[in-house]
């Protein structure tokens, strides 16, 4: 679960107003930067009694909620193509694994309702 309030209700809900959306989408990058700081300055993670790092869970939360969003076409193509993009493009960067995982996942989601 992600600290950060991203959700596929505030996603939709966001779509609603352009500045809503961007303010959106700066939390998501500003996660995703903050994650990628972290690991590049070596600092430790949080690891579950699974032995999963927290980071990797927070990415794969980003991500499953960002592409069921975009599977459910709850967000609109100029929208999407506007800011949506890099973030998914910064996502993969990160740790493309998990963000795939995430991302199908999302997908997956909406098919399994």
């Amino acid at each position: 679960m992600s600290s950060y309030d991203i959700t596929v209700g505030r996603i939709h809900a966001c779509t609603r107003s352009t500045v809503d959306f961007i303010v959106l989408v700066s939390d998501i990058e500003t996660a995703l930067l903050s994650i990628r700081a972290l690991e590049r300055c070596g600092i430790a993670d949080d690891v579950d009694a699974d032995g999963f790092p927290s980071r990797t869970w927070e990415i794969i939360w980003i991500a499953k909620h960002l592409g069921q969003a975009c599977e459910s076409g709850l967000i609109p193509d100029y929208l999407f193509q506007k800011y949506v993009t890099e973030l998914v493009l910064l996502g993969h960067a990160i740790d493309a694994y998990a963000w795939s995982y995430g991302f199908r996942k999302g997908v997956e989601a909406v098919y399994d309702y």
